[in-house]
């Protein structure tokens, strides 16, 4: 076979140059044929006379003619025949024929390109068809091959092709053994995926018993403040009553028999704590216990503020120091009355303060 020719791309100006010469050869062609059809149309009658010449006449002007074809299909059509019945007189336009030539090549180009495009993304399609990892990259070792079965042994390495043979010809001779595994294998990933299943499920409703364990403790906690504040009112109630006698009776009371508004003077139900210090009696102590947390109140926001209010305006009128002065002082004994009066002082600055936060 001999070998085919070398073929270099040219340049824009060889290209350039190529296409102006076939427009020119095209042109000439053109000429040509136009004078021999007025050539022939002037010799009607040396055809007439002499008829034996006619055969040779007409065997040679069929072959141009034949040229003048095959140039149409390789170069395009001919310019248009001039009316004015002389050769000499036509002109052919070059600028027309160079146009009409790029703009042929313009559309073989873009035909071109179309096609490439087609031709990438059907290449990118079968590359992306297929996402091989190779084994060695991946854990579990080269022992089990049947995660290879939907993988195109194309994109496979030697190692890894030679061991998907292996296993195929494995699971054809051994089909029986082969549906047994695999029959093994669903039932132990099925057992897995239930286990897990019920480790979720224990672990949602150990979260649920949580949840609802925590809930009834602060029921249980609101409940518990909520008659402790019902215990310091009946307290004060008790104490403020008219018919308690006053200067005629011994003082009795001390630091401890005062009705402090602190959680830790009511954890007993019959009696009020004994084991009341002056250090107990602070701000959040006291905040605690007069003022609830909202998360604790599902009531209105704004009927909450106002109730709060109220609280700490009773718990104002109770433990001023001027009123407390004349109403409980009197019967309060002496070695206790310096820690009492310390502790209403304490207690009335951090009313005033609760009081200046929540306008």
């Amino acid at each position: 076979m001999p070998p085919s020719k070398l073929k270099l791309k040219r340049t824009p100006a060889e290209q350039a140059e190529h296409d102006l010469r076939k427009a020119r050869k095209a042109a000439r062609k053109a000429a040509k044929l136009k004078r021999r059809r007025a050539d022939s149309d002037g010799d009607d009658d040396h055809y007439e006379r002499y008829p034996h010449r006619r055969k040779r006449h007409h065997t040679d002007d069929t072959a141009p003619l034949d040229d003048t074809g095959d140039s149409d299909a390789e170069y395009g059509p001919q310019p248009a025949p001039s009316t004015s019945g002389s050769h000499r007189a036509h002109k052919p336009d070059y600028d027309y024929i160079r146009a009409q030539v790029e703009e042929e090549r313009f559309q073989d180009k873009l035909w071109g390109a179309m096609g490439d495009d087609e031709r990438l993304d059907s290449v990118e399609a079968s590359l992306n068809a297929y996402a091989h990892v190779p084994r060695r990259w991946r854990g579990g070792g080269m022992e089990r091959m049947d995660d290879e079965m939907d993988v195109d042994p194309r994109y496979m390495e030697d190692e890894d092709y030679a061991e998907w043979i292996r296993a195929g010809m494995w699971r054809k001779k051994h089909a029986a053994e082969h549906e047994e595994r695999m029959r093994k294998q669903a039932e132990h990933e099925a057992r897995k995926a239930r286990e897990k299943a019920i480790r979720e499920e224990t672990r949602r409703l150990e979260r649920a018993e949580e949840e609802e364990r925590r809930k009834r403790r602060l029921r249980r906690e609101r409940l518990r403040a909520v008659e402790m504040r019902e215990l310091y009112e009946t307290r004060w109630k008790t104490l403020l009553a008219p018919g308690i006698p006053t200067a005629s009776s011994e003082p009795t009371l001390g630091l401890a028999d005062i009705p402090w508004p602190v959680y830790q003077m009511y954890s007993d139900k019959t009696r009020l704590s004994s084991s009341l210090r002056l250090e107990d009696l602070t701000v959040d102590a006291i905040s605690a216990f007069l003022l609830p947390s909202s998360v604790d109140d599902d009531r209105d926001p704004d009927m909450s503020k106002k109730e709060r209010r109220e609280r700490l305006r009773d718990a104002m009128l109770r433990l001023h120091p001027d009123k407390f002065e004349g109403r409980v002082m009197p019967r309060v004994r002496a070695d206790e009355k310096d820690v009492v009066r310390e502790a209403v002082g304490v207690v009335a600055r951090t009313l005033n303060t609760l009081m200046a936060q929540t306008k």
